[in-house]
């Protein structure tokens, strides 16, 4: 299994350097906040179930990007909304409307919106049960501190933080060269890890697309 150990020992190996004690913890955070930016690899991909018990849902602490809402019960997508709209379709407010599921969202702050905003019972109805939806996102890599750390990204995706690690460490020793050469490696992997979607999509039973309109 990798490990933090096992990659500083590689970075070492692969910069011929054996002083990178104290600059590599700082080069470790850099490539994880890259990672958490642009990287949108399939092993980052986590869900959750989530009840829908207030307006705005505090998003989870390893959120990075959204990959998708469903209703529990239907499975039905929820509609992403943009930050500027203001009225339900239909002249329905989302404040006073009629309390429906939650067909729709938003990311506000560090909260997730859902709309129509909720209508709870008044008075108290203890027998009222929320509506629950499946929530998938893309997670920030979990931090490697101790040596014997891992995480999904380091385990599946390698080269990424070895590349990654590379270039600063080759930004750090002054090597243009050989930090332009592990940039556009660090690229190469982040853009193919990326295309996962499109490949799982394509990798099996015939795609069947769906057109989103109304006849």
């Amino acid at each position: 299994m990798a490990s933090l150990a096992s990659l500083k020992s590689d970075v070492a190996s692969w910069l011929n350097r054996a002083d990178i004690d104290v600059p590599f913890p700082g080069w470790v955070a850099a490539v994880e906040l890259e990672m958490a930016e642009t990287l949108r690899a399939r092993c980052q991909v986590t869900s959750a179930f989530q009840n829908i018990d207030r307006d705005y849902v505090p998003l989870p602490s390893s959120f990075a990007t959204m990959e998708s809402i469903r209703d529990a019960a239907t499975g039905e997508l929820l509609e992403l909304k943009d930050e500027w709209s203001g009225h339900w379709s239909g002249g329905q407010d989302w404040v006073g409307g009629n309390g429906g599921p939650a067909t729709a969202y938003r990311l506000v702050a560090n909260c997730i919106e859902f709309m129509p905003h909720l209508v709870l019972p008044d008075p108290p109805d203890p027998s009222w049960i929320p509506q629950q939806v499946l929530m998938g996102w893309y997670a920030k890599p979990v931090p490697l501190l101790a040596p014997t750390d891992t995480n999904p990204i380091l385990e599946q995706l390698y080269p990424a933080y070895l590349f990654g690690l590379c270039k600063y460490g080759a930004m750090w020793a002054l090597d243009d060269a050989r930090a332009q050469q592990m940039d556009a490696a660090w690229q190469q992997v982040v853009t193919r890890a990326n295309m996962h979607k499109q490949q799982s999509d394509l990798s099996g039973a015939p795609l069947r697309a769906e057109l989103a309109m109304a006849f």
